[in-house]
């Protein structure tokens, strides 16, 4: 019987019937798998930017959003990727098998390229310099992509949020009770008096240099979490500003209905509740006219002349600011004279009307401060309360700061200069009554801790990605130039058992089928042919062994 009839099947073929697909289906087909993976790349980046740089807080709903969508984004990506690693090994072995001729035990490897021990085994089984270097190659190529993909979860994590803080869910909050200046912190003797107040107003004005002020361009945004360490007022040229903060609070646990305490924990540590700045505010401003003393500048006299006249205590080098309790300007208005002692021909007199305004964008009364809180912190600058005053009319009080001091720092008629200082006096008063003052809890939108996605490494993350997506793209252009030279069987593991038809038949005719299988000396020498039928573009895909004496029916094709 002839050779090329041993192994033929009913259809007349040897091996696989196979026609030639058409190049562009084929490039299109591996383009498409390319494209893919590009997608998801630019996808991963762009979601990557959109929860680190466009959402600067996430909720725990969110969080797990993300959490699922990077994770499906990076299964997608694996997937993709072994993808084209697999369709160019299932490319890349039959090229391999076309090129020469194999034992049977090498067929059988190679044919099993997609596992690495597979091509480790088949690697130690041969001696040739070429097939160690492809294996190593292989090999390192597939650990790259692994490794790449592991640090790329490296690069980004999802971390507390620090700085801001949710407010979207309703629920209690505290805010301070400005409905009076609360001395309790300065004064713990006696009834809290009209005295004792404007005491307390000016020492908290005073207090206040120990926090920090900004300018009004700093101030945080809305949810923003507020520690002792950050400003705490905010002055620009012509005003100042306090920035109200709400608080969580402990809720009832104990089954009685009530708030069981209002947290005094500025939110610094993890779990605790949080101190958040609010859209309500606060201004106070000042306007100021001055004079430069004509007579009486060195202190030491008991008038000073000049277009408008005023008493005070003797001394040089220092500010004496004055006012009159009993007179008022408005609601929240207050006006303080200064005396600015220092020395004949350099001492000016000055006199300002202070104004604190009502809160700004409260919507409940216990958001207001009271007209009568706003009037004492506009003359804090000035009272003496408690230490009455010597001068004959007990409503005119008076405060004196020498020059070293913050508010005794000679101003040498400059009246904006001496309205802002006013004007920081008494937003100090305000900010230290808001933080001091006990808390009234009401019905709010209850600050909670939030997360924000945080990228450590953008420059590696575009490096890894980038080089997934070029690195598949070489794969892909190499998997569609052997895919044009060669005619590749299409199919399962069916397709594939009629290539190996011959084989398979030469296997079940010999008794010594475990040997062929397992050593490289029988079994004959395997080629991968392609071989042209008479019918226009269709093949007969099989493996052939190389036999002597016999010559082969056909010829193999390379796809040109």
């Amino acid at each position: 019987m002839p050779f090329s009839s041993l192994f033929t099947g009913h259809d007349g073929f040897r091996g696989l019937k196979s026609r030639r697909e058409s190049r562009w289906r084929i490039y299109l087909g591996i383009l498409a798998d390319w494209t893919l993976t590009l997608a998801i790349v630019l996808i991963m980046i762009g979601c990557l930017y959109f929860y680190s740089e466009m959402m600067e807080i996430l909720s725990t709903e969110t969080k797990r959003q993300v959490n699922t969508i990077v994770m499906a984004l990076s299964l997608a990506l694996s997937v993709s990727v072994l993808k084209g690693l697999n369709d160019f090994v299932a490319t890349v072995r039959w090229w391999i098998l076309s090129r020469r001729h194999h034992s049977l035990r090498k067929v059988d490897l190679i044919l099993q390229a997609e596992s690495v021990s597979r091509v480790l085994l088949l690697a130690v089984r041969t001696r040739r310099l070429t097939v160690h270097l492809a294996a190593c190659l292989w090999i390192i190529l597939i650990l790259m992509v692994q490794v790449a993909l592991a640090l790329l979860g490296l690069c980004f994590s999802i971390e507390n949020q620090n700085a801001l803080a949710l407010v979207v869910q309703p629920g209690r909050v505290s805010v301070p009770d400005m409905s009076s200046i609360q001395t309790t912190k300065i004064i713990q003797n006696g009834p809290s008096s009209v005295a004792a107040q404007e005491y307390t107003a000016n020492s908290y004005g005073q207090i206040s240099l120990a926090f920090e002020t900004d300018t009004t361009d700093r101030i945080p945004e809305i949810g923003a979490i507020w520690t002792p360490s950050d400003p705490l007022m905010f002055c620009d040229a012509d005003h100042c500003k306090y920035i109200f903060h709400e608080k969580s609070v402990h809720l009832d646990t104990d089954g009685d209905g009530d708030i069981d305490h209002v947290d005094d924990d500025d939110g610094g540590s993890p779990g605790s509740l949080m101190v958040v700045t609010t859209n309500r505010s606060l201004d106070s401003s000042a306007t100021c006219r001055s004079w430069r003393v004509a007579i009486g500048g060195d202190g030491a006299q008991d008038s000073i002349s000049l277009e408008a006249s005023g008493d005070g205590p003797r001394g040089v080098s220092q500010t004496t600011f004055m006012t009159n309790t009993s007179q008022s300007c408005g609601g929240g208005c207050a006006t303080v004279s200064a005396f600015e002692a220092a020395g004949p021909g350099q001492s000016w007199y000055y006199v300002c009307n202070v104004t604190v305004s009502r809160v700004g964008n409260g919507t409940l009364p216990e958001h207001e401060a009271s007209p009568e809180l706003r009037s004492m912190a506009a003359a804090s600058i000035a009272l003496q309360g408690s230490g009455v005053s010597s001068l004959d009319s007990d409503d005119i009080q008076y405060q004196v700061y020498p020059a070293e001091s913050v508010f005794g720092l000679p101003i040498k008629g400059l009246n904006d200069s001496m309205a802002m200082l006013m004007a920081r006096f008494a937003i100090g008063t305000v900010a230290i009554c808001g933080q001091s003052n006990s808390p009234i809890v009401i019905d709010g939108f209850a600050p909670v801790k939030g997360f924000q996605l945080v990228v450590d490494h953008w420059d590696y993350i575009y490096m890894i990605l980038v080089s997934i997506a070029l690195g598949q793209l070489v794969l892909a252009v190499a998997t569609a130039c052997i895919a044009g030279r060669i005619e590749i069987p299409e199919g399962g593991p069916i397709a594939m058992a009629q290539v190996l038809r011959p084989i398979a038949h030469k296997l079940k005719s010999s008794d010594k089928a475990d040997t062929m299988l397992s050593s490289d000396g029988p079994g004959g020498m395997w080629i991968y042919r392609a071989v042209e039928t008479g019918e226009m573009g269709v093949y007969d895909l099989l493996m052939e062994e190389r036999a002597s004496g016999y010559s082969t029916d056909g010829f193999s094709v390379e796809m040109q």
